[in-house]
């Protein structure tokens, strides 16, 4: 399966790869603001939500853009839908077979 993308879904997830990427800081650095704001919390508690946030962030960034490569990239995909990072703009991009790998996978998911 993962070695079987289409080269056009790899192309296109290759132009779009970066904007993905700068769209999950974009998420993190507004959640780092929030938790900073917080006015019930003390400084040790919002200290230990940033770190936990950069932690859980750290791990994300890997399985969504770590080894990106075309044998990966279905992995990478499943991670980037489950984590919220694929919008259907850029789902209607990719060829029907990626589509229905996806839809499957995400009804799976759903149904564990």
């Amino acid at each position: 399966m993962a070695g079987t993308i289409p080269e056009r879904d790899w192309k296109t997830m290759k132009m779009a790869s970066q904007n993905l990427l700068e769209t999950f800081y974009k998420r993190i650095n507004q959640q780092a603001i929030a938790i900073l704001k917080e006015d019930t919390s003390s400084e040790h508690e919002k200290y230990l939500k940033l770190s936990r946030l950069m932690q859980n962030s750290n791990r994300i960034v890997g399985e969504c853009f770590n080894d990106w490569h075309r044998s990966t990239l279905m992995v990478r995909l499943l991670a980037l839908q489950h984590h919220g990072l694929l919008s259907p703009d850029l789902v209607d991009q990719l060829t029907e077979e990626t589509k229905k790998t996806l839809k499957a996978f995400e009804e799976i998911r759903k149904e564990a």
